[in-house]
């Protein structure tokens, strides 16, 4: 920072090949000088910035906004048109909750006063509950104290984005164990409302902005780069919220094995890493599996990747009734347990194990007593892929897999009758499953990757860990935040964990910056 006498202060932010720093001395001619009068803030100066425009990094935006910064923007690597990121394509969050009035005032108006049938007897769903499902499911290389924390705070968030314009509707065709109600409009909707209300606060959103790396200015500021026209950028504080590596085929062999080097993506594919990999550069602790990820079963029709817009042509190729069923691999043999956990708390584990068969593809089948008890969602009937044979042994044939084996598995099953249909937690008798009912539906299914599992260790106020240390000024939220999970997923957390973090984040953010005198202009654009 250099001050030329009259209240002028000039910053120097060169490139010397790939990389960009500041020099006071720097005389090259690529060396871009940006002018401060009075004090007053440039075109790319903020109090906070965050990367990453997904769930978790506009609730980092509101919730800075909220807290008394006036300078923030939230960066999007994806131009305008295809903004929104994975979170445009789901539509579960996963919270505690107790009693139907809270879940009552979250759903539109057409929908409260079926709050009762909506809820099929629900009671609610405490944080013991909550705890014991995510930990059960997701291994023991987890955070247990962020796990909590983030648990204890569901309730409230989900309280906050209702007062900042989110809305619920009744879930469509629920499974056991499910949670009752999703956004209104699914991913789609929770997007919309996010981008209303941060731009309505008075947020900036800069579109085509890929952050390559930051380090810290002389003054303690961070500085941003990337190739986009927008960089560099400085800001007081900085919050990560740009997902994990799951877009990288590089970054995906490397950690999870050669086999997802080309597996298909069932998010977008602008989640390239790369701001995870500045953040580790930059000096940030690591935590949580690396080896492991987040991918489901899914429709063989699943393109190389999805985007935003594209939310119910996701929603219609995710294959999460198996537990009605029985999975097998190409040589007829069963390799999961179906019925061993609601399918909200199984899927993922399923989605693994299915890129690890015969040619990585598996079968969902069904008899028609599911069918015609209309248990099975669209996707399943509408499944051009799918076969519907009068016998096993028809199916095995159409579809190439092992006759003999599969007439075996299935004969086992019928007699054995271990095996039970879906029912809620409290049922006190179950139902054996059977495949006894012709005619019969074979769903065949791929893997599709979400989002990857290791990323950046935070405390429970969402600040970066550097040697074991909070990194001042840096904050994390979202799929790039590690600890969280090691080999299973309960559904709808990976969205609630973004919102508690990203609110965490942002509040943090905003204080940090006013603390070191950041400005309070909201004319840092001229807009």
């Amino acid at each position: 920072m250099i001050d030329t006498g009259d209240n002028t202060v000039i910053r120097r932010a060169c490139h010397t090949g790939q990389r960009l720093h500041l020099d006071r001395k720097c005389r090259t001619s690529d060396c871009r000088s940006i002018v401060m009068h009075n004090g007053q803030r440039g075109a790319d100066e903020w109090q906070v910035i965050v990367v990453g425009a997904g769930n978790a990094g506009l609730c980092a935006g509101v919730a800075a906004l909220q807290a008394g910064a006036t300078s923030v923007a939230v960066l999007d690597a994806a131009p305008k048109n295809l903004r929104g990121g994975n979170s445009s394509l789901t539509r579960t969050m996963r919270f505690a909750w107790r009693g139907s009035s809270f879940i009552a005032s979250l759903l539109g108006e057409a929908h409260r006063g079926r709050v009762d049938e909506i809820l099929a007897g629900q009671q609610g769903y405490t944080e013991e509950q909550y705890l014991e499902d995510w930990l059960r499911v997701s291994g023991d290389q987890v955070d247990v104290a962020l796990i909590k924390s983030i648990i204890d705070r569901s309730n409230s968030t989900i309280a906050w984005m209702r007062d900042f314009g989110q809305r619920w509707a009744p879930r469509p065709k629920p499974l056991p164990g499910d949670v009752p109600i999703v956004l209104d409009g699914g991913g789609e909707g929770l997007q919309n409302r996010n981008f209303t209300q941060f731009e309505r606060l008075g947020g900036t959103i800069l579109y085509d902005s890929r952050v390559t790396g930051f380090e810290k200015a002389p003054d303690g500021r961070y500085l941003i780069r990337g190739p986009g026209t927008v960089f560099p950028l400085f800001a007081d504080s900085l919050v990560l919220a740009s997902a994990g590596f799951e877009a990288n085929p590089r970054m995906r062999e490397h950690h999870l094995g050669e086999q997802w080097r080309n597996v298909k993506l069932r998010g977008v594919p602008f989640n390239d890493g790369a701001p995870l990999a500045a953040a580790i550069e930059f000096g940030a602790d690591t935590a949580g599996s690396w080896e492991e990820c987040h991918a489901t079963p899914q429709g063989i029709k699943l393109p190389d990747y999805m985007l935003p817009g594209q939310m119910h042509k996701s929603h219609g190729l995710a294959r999460y009734a198996f537990p009605w069923g029985i999975v097998v691999n190409r040589h007829g043999r069963r390799f999961f347990d179906e019925s061993g956990e609601y399918s909200n708390l199984s899927y993922v584990t399923l989605g693994q194990n299915i890129l690890k068969q015969p040619d990585g593809i598996a079968f969902q089948i069904f008899d028609n007593k599911v069918v015609e008890a209309g248990v099975l969602p669209d996707g399943y009937l509408g499944d051009p892929t799918a076969v519907v044979a009068e016998s096993i042994e028809e199916g095995a044939r159409r579809l190439g897999i092992d006759v003999e084996n599969l007439v075996a598995e299935v004969r086992r099953l019928n007699s054995e009758g271990n095996d039970t249909v879906p029912a809620t937690r409290d049922a006190t008798t179950r139902t054996p499953k059977r495949l006894d009912t012709p005619p019969f539906l074979f769903s065949p299914v791929v893997c599709g990757l979400t989002f990857t599992y290791g990323g950046l260790s935070v405390t429970a106020n969402a600040e970066v860990r550097g040697g074991g240390e909070p990194i001042d000024g840096l904050y994390a939220a979202g799929v790039i935040v590690g600890g969280l999970y090691h080999h299973g997923y309960p559904g709808g957390t990976g969205l609630m964990a973004g919102a508690v973090l990203g609110r965490a984040a942002g509040m943090a953010a905003a204080a940090h910056a006013i603390r070191m005198g950041g400005t309070t202009s909201a004319d840092n654009l001229a807009r």
